[in-house]
């Protein structure tokens, strides 16, 4: 139960901190797009992409030139998806021995 408690905090607490900044924010629709590319093949290397992220980011290209601002929009979010799910795949890695009953 406490092991519950604090993996609920510190993930309130990292989308606190992501809800206050925006790193993943950029002013170019190639950039932008090429940023999430480039994290969600990592993501996709290390086999933790979460489904959504490959659809967003192919929405994203399609919108490139008709939609800028919605394209920038969905590039940023699949950037985001893309990097919390190697955050969440590190944290995995460190914390499943725990839950292996002994």
């Amino acid at each position: 139960m406490k092991k519950l408690i604090l993996i609920s905090t510190i993930t309130v607490a990292f989308l606190a901190g992501c809800a206050m900044t925006n790193p993943y924010a950029t002013n170019s629709v190639d950039s932008a797009i090429a940023n999430a590319q480039t994290k969600y093949n990592k993501a996709h290397s290390e086999m933790v992409a979460w489904k959504g992220t490959k659809k967003m980011l192919e929405k994203a290209k399609k919108l490139a030139k008709s939609d800028p601002k919605k394209a920038i929009a969905l590039a940023n979010e699949a950037a985001y998806e893309a990097s919390t799910a190697l955050a969440q795949s590190a944290e995995f890695d460190k914390t499943w021995r725990s839950a292996v009953p002994q």
